[in-house]
Protein backbone atom coordinates (compact mmCIF):
# COMPACT_ATOMS: atom_id res chain seq x y z
CA UNK A 1 0.00 0.00 0.00
CA UNK A 2 1.54 3.10 -0.98
CA UNK A 3 1.70 6.44 0.95
CA UNK A 4 -0.03 8.32 -1.55
CA UNK A 5 -3.24 5.88 -0.89
CA UNK A 6 -2.72 5.88 2.49
CA UNK A 7 -3.00 9.44 2.71
CA UNK A 8 -5.80 9.41 0.54
CA UNK A 9 -8.04 7.77 2.87
CA UNK A 10 -7.27 9.87 5.78
CA UNK A 11 -7.97 13.18 3.44
CA UNK A 12 -11.22 11.18 2.61
CA UNK A 13 -12.27 10.52 6.26
CA UNK A 14 -11.62 14.27 7.21
CA UNK A 15 -13.20 15.65 4.43
CA UNK A 16 -15.97 13.61 4.85
CA UNK A 17 -16.41 14.14 8.57
CA UNK A 18 -15.74 17.84 8.06
CA UNK A 19 -18.80 18.39 5.90
CA UNK A 20 -20.87 16.71 7.93
CA UNK A 21 -19.95 18.39 11.33
CA UNK A 22 -20.70 21.85 8.95
CA UNK A 23 -23.96 20.77 8.18
CA UNK A 24 -24.64 19.89 12.14
CA UNK A 25 -23.74 23.38 12.83
CA UNK A 26 -26.96 24.47 11.29
CA UNK A 27 -28.59 22.75 13.35
CA UNK A 28 -26.57 23.37 17.07
CA UNK A 29 -30.09 23.09 19.36
CA UNK A 30 -31.18 19.74 18.14
CA UNK A 31 -27.49 18.37 18.19
CA UNK A 32 -27.15 19.34 21.66
CA UNK A 33 -30.70 17.93 22.33
CA UNK A 34 -29.05 14.54 20.54
CA UNK A 35 -25.95 14.78 22.67
CA UNK A 36 -27.78 15.06 25.96
CA UNK A 37 -30.27 12.48 25.34
CA UNK A 38 -27.47 9.78 24.49
CA UNK A 39 -25.75 10.52 27.55
CA UNK A 40 -28.44 10.51 29.59
CA UNK A 41 -29.96 7.40 27.89
CA UNK A 42 -26.07 5.99 28.02
CA UNK A 43 -26.10 6.64 32.24
CA UNK A 44 -29.10 4.68 32.76
CA UNK A 45 -28.22 1.65 31.06
CA UNK A 46 -24.96 2.17 33.20
CA UNK A 47 -26.45 2.09 36.56
CA UNK A 48 -28.41 -0.90 36.34
CA UNK A 49 -26.23 -3.78 36.80
CA UNK A 50 -24.98 -1.78 40.66
CA UNK A 51 -28.58 -2.52 41.47
CA UNK A 52 -28.74 -5.90 39.66
CA UNK A 53 -25.67 -6.51 41.94
CA UNK A 54 -27.90 -5.02 44.94
CA UNK A 55 -31.04 -6.82 44.81
CA UNK A 56 -29.17 -10.29 44.22
CA UNK A 57 -27.11 -9.44 48.05
CA UNK A 58 -30.24 -8.38 48.80
CA UNK A 59 -31.83 -12.47 48.28
CA UNK A 60 -28.62 -14.08 49.08
CA UNK A 61 -29.30 -13.18 52.68
CA UNK A 62 -32.24 -15.27 52.74
CA UNK A 63 -33.51 -13.34 55.39
CA UNK A 64 -37.33 -11.74 55.60
CA UNK A 65 -35.47 -8.62 55.57
CA UNK A 66 -33.75 -8.55 52.22
CA UNK A 67 -37.16 -7.99 50.73
CA UNK A 68 -36.76 -4.14 52.04
CA UNK A 69 -33.46 -4.09 50.42
CA UNK A 70 -34.43 -6.10 47.54
CA UNK A 71 -37.84 -4.05 46.45
CA UNK A 72 -36.13 -0.67 46.09
CA UNK A 73 -33.34 -2.35 43.59
CA UNK A 74 -35.55 -4.11 41.77
CA UNK A 75 -37.72 -0.84 41.29
CA UNK A 76 -35.36 1.68 40.39
CA UNK A 77 -33.60 -1.42 37.93
CA UNK A 78 -37.78 -1.17 36.04
CA UNK A 79 -37.08 2.69 36.27
CA UNK A 80 -33.88 2.64 34.47
CA UNK A 81 -35.09 0.29 32.13
CA UNK A 82 -38.10 2.24 30.93
CA UNK A 83 -36.35 5.59 31.31
CA UNK A 84 -33.58 4.56 28.57
CA UNK A 85 -36.18 3.15 26.54
CA UNK A 86 -38.46 6.58 26.47
CA UNK A 87 -34.61 8.25 26.21
CA UNK A 88 -33.68 6.05 23.14
CA UNK A 89 -37.40 6.98 21.38
CA UNK A 90 -36.61 10.88 22.00
CA UNK A 91 -33.32 10.28 20.46
CA UNK A 92 -34.56 8.60 17.34
CA UNK A 93 -37.64 11.45 17.05
CA UNK A 94 -34.88 14.49 16.68
CA UNK A 95 -32.59 12.50 15.04
CA UNK A 96 -35.34 12.12 12.35
CA UNK A 97 -35.40 15.71 11.43
CA UNK A 98 -32.04 16.78 11.44
CA UNK A 99 -30.88 14.13 8.48
CA UNK A 100 -33.94 14.63 6.82
CA UNK A 101 -32.75 18.66 6.24
CA UNK A 102 -29.22 17.33 5.87
CA UNK A 103 -30.13 15.14 3.21
CA UNK A 104 -32.12 17.72 1.64
CA UNK A 105 -29.56 20.21 1.60
CA UNK A 106 -26.95 17.65 0.20
CA UNK A 107 -29.31 16.81 -2.70
CA UNK A 108 -30.39 20.49 -3.51
CA UNK A 109 -26.24 21.41 -2.99
CA UNK A 110 -25.58 18.92 -5.33
CA UNK A 111 -27.77 19.51 -8.04
CA UNK A 112 -26.73 22.80 -7.96
CA UNK A 113 -23.00 22.58 -8.44
CA UNK A 114 -23.51 19.71 -11.56
CA UNK A 115 -25.88 22.03 -13.56
CA UNK A 116 -23.12 24.74 -13.58
CA UNK A 117 -20.17 22.50 -14.75
CA UNK A 118 -18.91 22.47 -18.35
CA UNK A 119 -20.89 21.27 -20.88
CA UNK A 120 -17.78 19.51 -21.85
CA UNK A 121 -17.92 17.71 -18.26
CA UNK A 122 -20.97 16.81 -19.04
CA UNK A 123 -20.56 15.45 -22.79
CA UNK A 124 -18.22 13.22 -21.44
CA UNK A 125 -19.16 12.18 -18.08
CA UNK A 126 -22.01 9.42 -17.58
CA UNK A 127 -24.86 11.13 -16.41
CA UNK A 128 -26.29 7.01 -14.29
CA UNK A 129 -23.26 7.55 -12.63
CA UNK A 130 -23.55 10.53 -11.49
CA UNK A 131 -27.01 10.30 -9.99
CA UNK A 132 -26.41 7.43 -8.64
CA UNK A 133 -22.92 9.41 -6.39
CA UNK A 134 -25.64 11.83 -5.82
CA UNK A 135 -27.86 9.62 -4.60
CA UNK A 136 -25.30 7.37 -2.76
CA UNK A 137 -24.21 10.84 -1.10
CA UNK A 138 -27.43 11.69 -0.08
CA UNK A 139 -28.09 8.44 1.22
CA UNK A 140 -25.14 7.67 3.26
CA UNK A 141 -25.85 11.11 5.66
CA UNK A 142 -29.36 8.99 6.77
CA UNK A 143 -26.38 5.41 7.90
CA UNK A 144 -23.51 8.79 9.25
CA UNK A 145 -25.74 10.57 11.16
CA UNK A 146 -26.96 7.45 12.99
CA UNK A 147 -23.87 5.40 13.06
CA UNK A 148 -21.88 8.74 14.93
CA UNK A 149 -24.43 10.06 17.41
CA UNK A 150 -27.00 6.60 17.74
CA UNK A 151 -24.16 4.32 18.02
CA UNK A 152 -20.30 5.35 18.56
CA UNK A 153 -21.10 8.21 21.00
CA UNK A 154 -23.19 6.12 23.28
CA UNK A 155 -20.15 3.10 22.77
CA UNK A 156 -18.02 5.25 23.89
CA UNK A 157 -20.03 6.75 27.03
CA UNK A 158 -20.75 3.30 28.11
CA UNK A 159 -17.27 1.71 27.83
CA UNK A 160 -16.18 5.61 29.90
CA UNK A 161 -18.27 5.06 32.48
CA UNK A 162 -18.19 1.12 32.80
CA UNK A 163 -14.68 1.61 33.63
CA UNK A 164 -15.03 4.65 35.93
CA UNK A 165 -17.83 2.41 38.02
CA UNK A 166 -15.86 -0.72 38.27
CA UNK A 167 -12.74 1.18 38.57
CA UNK A 168 -14.11 2.78 42.14
CA UNK A 169 -14.91 0.04 43.54
CA UNK A 170 -12.28 -2.66 42.56
CA UNK A 171 -9.31 -0.33 40.89
CA UNK A 172 -7.65 -3.67 39.08
CA UNK A 173 -11.08 -4.08 37.34
CA UNK A 174 -10.99 -0.64 36.00
CA UNK A 175 -7.70 -1.43 34.74
CA UNK A 176 -8.50 -4.48 32.93
CA UNK A 177 -12.09 -3.21 31.71
CA UNK A 178 -9.93 0.00 30.20
CA UNK A 179 -6.98 -1.58 28.98
CA UNK A 180 -9.08 -4.71 27.22
CA UNK A 181 -11.35 -1.66 25.56
CA UNK A 182 -8.83 0.32 24.43
CA UNK A 183 -7.02 -2.49 22.67
CA UNK A 184 -9.99 -4.00 21.14
CA UNK A 185 -10.73 -0.22 19.93
CA UNK A 186 -7.32 0.05 18.89
CA UNK A 187 -7.34 -2.96 16.68
CA UNK A 188 -10.98 -3.14 15.75
CA UNK A 189 -10.18 0.49 14.10
CA UNK A 190 -6.72 -0.09 12.55
CA UNK A 191 -7.92 -3.17 10.80
CA UNK A 192 -11.01 -1.78 9.57
CA UNK A 193 -8.98 1.55 7.89
CA UNK A 194 -6.00 -0.38 6.66
CA UNK A 195 -7.15 -3.41 6.15
CA UNK A 196 -11.05 -3.73 5.19
CA UNK A 197 -11.62 -0.09 3.83
CA UNK A 198 -8.89 -0.36 0.78
CA UNK A 199 -11.33 -2.99 -0.33
CA UNK A 200 -14.32 -1.88 0.67
CA UNK A 201 -13.33 1.67 -1.29
CA UNK A 202 -12.73 -0.32 -4.89
CA UNK A 203 -15.99 -2.30 -4.49
CA UNK A 204 -17.88 0.70 -3.85
CA UNK A 205 -16.63 2.53 -6.67
CA UNK A 206 -17.73 -0.75 -9.35
CA UNK A 207 -20.96 -0.63 -7.69
CA UNK A 208 -21.30 2.58 -8.85
CA UNK A 209 -20.03 1.51 -12.28
CA UNK A 210 -23.01 -1.01 -11.97
CA UNK A 211 -25.56 1.30 -11.24
CA UNK A 212 -24.42 3.85 -13.48
CA UNK A 213 -23.41 1.47 -16.56
CA UNK A 214 -26.88 -0.10 -15.82
CA UNK A 215 -28.54 3.48 -16.51
CA UNK A 216 -26.79 4.75 -19.20
CA UNK A 217 -27.62 1.64 -21.16
CA UNK A 218 -31.33 1.61 -20.50
CA UNK A 219 -32.16 5.54 -20.98
CA UNK A 220 -30.02 5.20 -24.41
CA UNK A 221 -31.65 1.98 -25.31
CA UNK A 222 -32.94 2.86 -28.47
CA UNK A 223 -29.78 4.19 -29.54
CA UNK A 224 -28.01 0.68 -28.90
CA UNK A 225 -31.43 -0.88 -30.85
CA UNK A 226 -30.35 1.21 -34.01
CA UNK A 227 -26.76 0.32 -34.04
CA UNK A 228 -27.91 -3.42 -33.01
CA UNK A 229 -25.67 -3.30 -30.73
CA UNK A 230 -27.67 -5.35 -27.81
CA UNK A 231 -24.99 -7.90 -28.10
CA UNK A 232 -22.53 -5.59 -27.05
CA UNK A 233 -24.17 -3.82 -24.36
CA UNK A 234 -24.45 -7.08 -22.94
CA UNK A 235 -20.70 -8.09 -22.47
CA UNK A 236 -20.17 -4.51 -21.62
CA UNK A 237 -22.06 -4.75 -18.47
CA UNK A 238 -21.22 -8.32 -18.05
CA UNK A 239 -17.49 -7.60 -17.68
CA UNK A 240 -18.57 -5.09 -15.13
CA UNK A 241 -20.55 -6.97 -12.98
CA UNK A 242 -17.63 -9.60 -13.11
CA UNK A 243 -15.22 -6.74 -11.81
CA UNK A 244 -17.60 -5.47 -9.10
CA UNK A 245 -18.21 -9.15 -7.64
CA UNK A 246 -14.48 -9.78 -7.98
CA UNK A 247 -13.62 -6.48 -5.78
CA UNK A 248 -17.10 -7.38 -3.51
CA UNK A 249 -16.11 -10.67 -2.71
CA UNK A 250 -12.88 -9.22 -1.57
CA UNK A 251 -14.04 -7.06 0.68
CA UNK A 252 -16.74 -9.71 2.42
CA UNK A 253 -13.83 -11.79 2.96
CA UNK A 254 -11.99 -9.71 4.77
CA UNK A 255 -14.41 -8.51 6.72
CA UNK A 256 -15.29 -11.88 7.96
CA UNK A 257 -11.41 -12.20 9.29
CA UNK A 258 -11.77 -8.81 10.92
CA UNK A 259 -15.42 -9.97 12.90
CA UNK A 260 -13.15 -13.41 13.74
CA UNK A 261 -10.38 -12.06 15.04
CA UNK A 262 -12.61 -9.40 16.85
CA UNK A 263 -14.62 -12.26 18.20
CA UNK A 264 -11.22 -13.74 19.99
CA UNK A 265 -10.20 -10.44 21.25
CA UNK A 266 -13.45 -10.10 22.82
CA UNK A 267 -12.98 -14.34 24.39
CA UNK A 268 -9.76 -13.20 25.51
CA UNK A 269 -11.21 -9.84 27.53
CA UNK A 270 -14.13 -11.98 28.97
CA UNK A 271 -11.62 -14.23 30.07
CA UNK A 272 -9.57 -11.41 32.22
CA UNK A 273 -12.62 -9.92 33.43
CA UNK A 274 -14.16 -13.01 34.77
CA UNK A 275 -11.54 -14.30 36.04
CA UNK A 276 -10.26 -11.34 38.15
CA UNK A 277 -13.83 -10.91 39.22
CA UNK A 278 -13.73 -14.62 40.60
CA UNK A 279 -9.79 -13.75 41.81
CA UNK A 280 -11.68 -11.08 44.14
CA UNK A 281 -14.48 -12.95 45.41
CA UNK A 282 -11.99 -15.58 46.53
CA UNK A 283 -10.09 -13.48 48.40
CA UNK A 284 -13.35 -11.56 50.20
CA UNK A 285 -13.32 -8.42 48.30
CA UNK A 286 -16.07 -9.26 46.47
CA UNK A 287 -19.76 -10.82 47.19
CA UNK A 288 -22.23 -13.01 45.42
CA UNK A 289 -24.27 -9.18 44.40
CA UNK A 290 -20.36 -7.85 43.19
CA UNK A 291 -19.91 -11.02 40.78
CA UNK A 292 -23.85 -10.20 39.53
CA UNK A 293 -22.75 -6.93 38.94
CA UNK A 294 -19.51 -7.59 36.88
CA UNK A 295 -21.11 -10.59 35.04
CA UNK A 296 -23.99 -7.72 33.74
CA UNK A 297 -22.09 -5.01 33.44
CA UNK A 298 -19.80 -7.18 30.99
CA UNK A 299 -22.57 -8.23 29.06
CA UNK A 300 -23.41 -4.59 28.38
CA UNK A 301 -19.86 -4.04 27.43
CA UNK A 302 -19.80 -7.23 25.30
CA UNK A 303 -22.55 -5.95 23.04
CA UNK A 304 -21.45 -1.97 22.63
CA UNK A 305 -17.72 -3.54 22.09
CA UNK A 306 -19.03 -5.97 19.50
CA UNK A 307 -20.67 -3.31 17.91
CA UNK A 308 -18.10 -0.54 17.64
CA UNK A 309 -16.63 -2.94 14.67
CA UNK A 310 -20.10 -2.79 13.27
CA UNK A 311 -20.09 0.84 13.60
CA UNK A 312 -16.93 1.75 12.18
CA UNK A 313 -17.74 -0.85 8.76
CA UNK A 314 -21.05 1.52 8.54
CA UNK A 315 -18.88 4.76 9.17
CA UNK A 316 -16.58 3.38 6.23
CA UNK A 317 -19.67 2.99 4.24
Amino acid sequence: MSRKKLDFRADAFRDVLGFTFRHWRHQPIRIAVIIGLVLTATLAEALSPIFAGRLVDAVATGEASGWDLALPAFLTMSGLYVASIALRQLMYLNIIPLTLRMMSDIAAQGFHRVQRFSTDWHANSFAGSTVRKITRGMWALDLLNDTLLLALLPSFVMLGGATLILGSSWPVMGLVVGLGSIIYIVVTVWMSVGFVAPAATLSNAWDTKVGGALADAVSCNSVVKAFGAEAREDNLIARVVAKWRKRTRRTWRRGTFNGGLQGLMMAAMQTAILGTALLLWRDGAASAGDITFVLTMFFLLQGHLRDVGQHIRNLQK
